[in-house]
């Protein structure tokens, strides 16, 4: 039942928790290994969260909130659910990958290690910035 679960769930959901963490953290053996896939995929948490609305579900509900899995194959096929399910899947790893170095480059070239540099990129990109304003207002005047 749904709802005697959702009465019990939070007072027993920190018991495995607890567990998994007592004993990796009392035995050493436990403490050096970890899972690759899971150690990769958390590098993309941030973009995973973000895009989980804009990607993987559309939004129908009340106040735009999402209530269905977009829909990249046809229901109607065999296995058709499933089949959605991983294209979209796909996609939405795809592009969250993709966001992160996206992400990290920008970061690495608005903000470098150097003092010096980071005061010339944002010149550059402030002058960049009043330039794109100023050719706007010279576009639009008649």
């Amino acid at each position: 039942d749904k709802f005697a679960y959702n009465r019990m769930h939070p007072y027993t959901s920190f018991v495995p928790i607890s567990c998994f963490l007592v004993l990796r953290n009392c035995i050493p053996f436990l403490r050096q290994r970890y899972l690759w896939l899971f150690a990769y995929v958390g590098k993309f948490t941030l973009e995973t969260y973000i895009f989980q609305f804009h990607i993987w579900m559309k939004t129908t509900g009340l106040n735009g909130s999402p209530k269905h899995l977009m829909q990249l194959v046809p229901a109607w096929l065999p296995a058709g659910f499933w089949m959605n399910l991983a294209a979209c899947t796909f996609v939405y790893l795809l592009v969250s990958v993709r966001m992160f170095h996206i992400t990290t480059l920008l970061r690495d070239l608005l903000i470098p290690e150097s003092n010096a540099l980071i005061a010339r990129h944002w010149v550059c990109l402030c002058a960049a910035i009043a330039a794109s304003w100023i050719a706007t207002f010279a576009i639009r005047s008649p």
